[in-house]
């Protein structure tokens, strides 16, 4: 059976994939076990990590929690936004990452390592649902909608352990919310940014203010015709197509006095 969707919707997704569980098996025989190749914030080597912390997990669950929606959304972006999606995830992965080594850990009193794919997932579900918002276009706006009811209990991963302890009840690793917030905005941003990019709402011909040609004026003759002479009066008149009133005796530089 013939894949019915670009190939690159289905390239992109396994790139990201391979690259993620590439490392995980990695990890698995002991690689960066003694090493954070996260982001450590506002410190030289934790640089790297903005470049390398989406690639590393803390443990199965951690990776399938973030393989599955990664796959997804990448395919969404990828399929609805085309060139644009693959600017977004190279410089949204960047920018994500920047902005936790900026202001990771910055009201706590440590400084943790920030990894995992999550912030990119963010970005990719920001991304998709304010582009879909912003371009006004019906059938992104049914994505958007899709990501809301497949990905919208996300929302509260952007707040601190300590405003929601439940949603992080079930995790005994810290959870980077600084990830999630960053990738949240920088996916906005890049939204809001690209806006008049890509597809766009489509323009009906009923929605564009321009003159009639000449079968419309035609047409529009006919219909007024078959109307009664008051309505047709009264419909002029809302158009503004009020016959002008003639008046010979202004046309003249002289006048019949016929008393």
């Amino acid at each position: 059976m013939k894949y019915p969707f670009p190939k690159n919707t289905l390239v992109v997704p396994l790139l990201l994939l391979f690259a993620i569980w590439s490392v995980f098996f990695l990890q698995s025989q002991g690689f960066g076990v003694d090493t954070c190749y996260g982001v450590f914030p506002r410190s030289i080597e934790g640089l790297r990590g903005i470049l390398f912390a989406p690639l590393f997990h803390s443990g199965w669950k951690h990776i399938i929690n973030n393989s599955i929606p990664l796959a997804v959304l990448s395919f969404f972006a990828v399929l609805f936004y085309e060139r644009i999606a693959y600017y977004v995830i190279i410089f949204g992965w960047i920018f994500t990452g920047a902005l936790v080594w900026i202001f990771g850990n910055l009201w706590d009193n440590y400084v943790g390592c920030h990894i995992g794919a999550s912030g990119v997932v963010y970005l990719l579900a920001s991304f998709v649902f304010f582009s879909g918002i912003f371009k006004y276009s019906r059938n992104l706006i049914a994505i958007s909608l899709i990501v809301v009811f497949l990905y919208g209990s996300m929302i509260w991963g952007v707040f601190p352990e300590e405003i929601l302890p439940k949603f992080y009840r079930e995790s005994s690793n810290p959870i980077s919310w600084e990830s999630h917030f960053a990738g949240g905005i920088v996916g906005f941003i890049f939204a809001l940014i690209t806006r008049k990019y890509g597809p766009q709402r489509k323009i009906y011909s009923w929605e564009i203010n321009s003159e009639p040609d000449a079968r419309e004026k035609m047409l529009w003759e006919r219909y007024k015709e078959t109307l009664p002479e008051e309505e047709r009066i009264a419909l002029e008149k809302k158009y503004g197509e009020e016959p002008e009133e003639d008046s010979d005796n202004d046309n003249y530089w002289f006048t019949n006095d016929s008393r």
